[in-house]
């Protein structure tokens, strides 16, 4: 759709579209705008990976009532975005007939990586929020001006008390790749860090996989 990728869930009697926004409030603003003209949704659902801002476990989903931007002023999004009360409350049911840990109350969206545990837990006490990402303010943001439900349904891949294995930003920022390519090279005990990284975002990842495929079907029997 307009370049952006996209794959259609194949069970699905309806059209139901996995959208690969890229990373960022940027990258999941032009994502939207891209394709949400396109057709008529019932409903966006912002997903991925997610920080946690209290005390949680790796893949505990992140329900929020309210998805909130780090700094508006700098992206012109919506300070504040309320989910859609319905469809968040299917996707609580839904999780808790898995049984798993919910993180509830407010997301707030950053403009960047944030990497230590001590910008988290300032962030989490700024705005009284539980969960951090990159990309859902942009998408309540845009879901809102065209009148579609939205909600959240992510799983936390690292947690308040940890800091990542580097500054991640260097990936993305123009010019400071090699840097963070240097970093990773010299620093002695870095790629063990790395590897637990990823394997927490397996563990975030399964834990989607469990509630989405649920939450899909059971939205389908009670279309």
């Amino acid at each position: 759709m307009d370049g952006v990728k996209w794959r259609r869930w194949a069970n699905a009697s309806r059209f139901v579209a996995v959208i690969q926004t890229g990373i960022g409030l940027t990258k999941a603003r032009g994502a939207c705008e891209a394709v949400l003209d396109k057709r008529p949704w019932t409903v966006c659902i912002a997903s991925g990976f997610a920080g946690a801002l209290v005390p949680s476990r790796i893949g505990a989903l992140v329900i929020p009532e309210q998805v909130v931007c780090q700094d508006p002023r700098v992206t012109g999004l919506s300070s504040a975005i309320a989910c859609t009360a319905l469809y968040r409350q299917q996707a609580w049911n839904t999780a808790q007939l898995s049984k798993n840990t919910v993180l509830s109350g407010r997301l707030v969206s950053a403009g960047n990586i944030v990497w230590l545990a001590r910008d988290k837990r300032a962030i989490g006490r700024a705005f009284e929020a539980s969960s951090l990402d990159m990309e859902s303010a942009a998408i309540g943001t845009m879901a809102a001006r065209r009148g579609i439900p939205f909600i959240v349904v992510r799983s936390v891949s690292d947690l308040v008390e940890e800091d990542l294995p580097l500054d991640l930003n260097l990936f993305r920022r123009k010019g400071t790749f090699l840097q963070g390519v240097w970093t990773v090279a010299t620093t002695p005990g870095l790629w063990s860090r790395i590897n637990r990284l990823r394997r927490q975002k397996n563990v975030a990842s399964a834990s989607l996989t469990r509630f989405f495929e649920p939450f899909l079907s059971r939205a389908e029997k009670s279309a």
